[in-house]
Order: structure tokens, then sequence, then C-alpha cells
């Protein structure tokens, strides 16, 4: 693990990405990226209801249990690219 908490190799875990389908994978990056169940529904036009259902089948299939946990696998996974912040 790095200073941040993530594990130091990225994308190790990339074939469990094979088990979401293309909306699945959008609302995991969407979610990854701090989005609220209705801004991803607004953003994939999907309903709140929806992304809720989705996010349910993400966490079943990725054997997760709960979305920090998805977050954490989506940037492993090499989904998000984001800059970390530098230490001081």
């Amino acid at each position: 693990m790095n200073a941040w908490g993530l594990s130091a190799t990225r994308g190790t875990r990339l074939p469990d990405l094979e088990l979401l389908d293309e909306r699945q994978r959008a609302v995991l990056r969407c979610l990854a990226r701090g989005l609220a169940d209705h801004e991803i529904a607004g953003v994939l036009r999907l309903t709140s209801r929806q992304v809720g259902g989705e996010v349910a089948e993400i966490l079943r299939r990725l054997n997760l249990r709960d979305r920090i946990s998805a977050v954490v696998f989506a940037h492993e996974a090499g989904m998000i690219r984001m800059p970390l912040p530098v230490p001081r």
C-alpha cells in the first residue's frame, strides 16, 4: 500500500472488469468520480432507481461490500486517472 491507502500495483484486477457490461462500467466510472446516484442518472440518462440497481449488481458481480470498495476498485483498475495531491 502507498501513502494514500491504495495498492502500488495498478490494473491487477482488470479481468474482473469483464464481468461488467458497458452500462455498469459507465456507472462505476461515474461513481469513482464522486457522482451521486441522481447525478449519474442525469449523465447516463437513467433513473436514480436504475442507477441504484446497477450499483448493487456491480457490487455483487465484483464481490465488493460497499460503494467505497467499488471506488477503490475502479481507481486501482485504472478506470479513472486523477492526480493525487502532492505531499508537503
